[in-house]
């Protein structure tokens, strides 16, 4: 019994040395994670925007082009008269549309 407390008392000791890095962890990291949800959605719309507006390949083909598995897409929508892409992944909207073809396309605003 006796054996059977110490074994449980280091293993809370190790549980909490483990929490108590992984805190330290996000803390010190913390602006690089937050920005990770905004990575998807803007990486799509810029890279749609470009296929589309700047090398002029038809919607399918850039949507195959632009497809992975890593980070599900909830939405897409395409504005081919404002010449824009609208991307929503990760519960962030990000939106960018064609300058120019010297510029090609950006994304609008900060995304925050």
């Amino acid at each position: 019994m006796k054996r059977a407390k110490r074994v449980l008392k280091i293993i809370g000791i190790v549980l909490g040395v483990i929490l108590g890095l992984v805190g330290i962890f996000i803390a010190w990291n913390w602006k690089a994670l937050s920005a990770f949800p905004l990575l998807p959605s803007g990486y799509e719309a810029k890279e749609l925007c470009s296929c589309l507006f700047v090398e002029g390949r038809p919607q399918p083909d850039c949507e195959a082009f632009i497809r992975q598995s890593v980070v599900p897409i909830d939405g897409r929508s395409f504005d081919m008269e404002g010449k824009a892409v609208t991307v929503t992944a990760l519960w962030n909207t990000r939106r960018a549309h064609f300058v120019s073809e010297r510029f090609g396309c950006v994304i609008d605003g900060s995304g925050k």
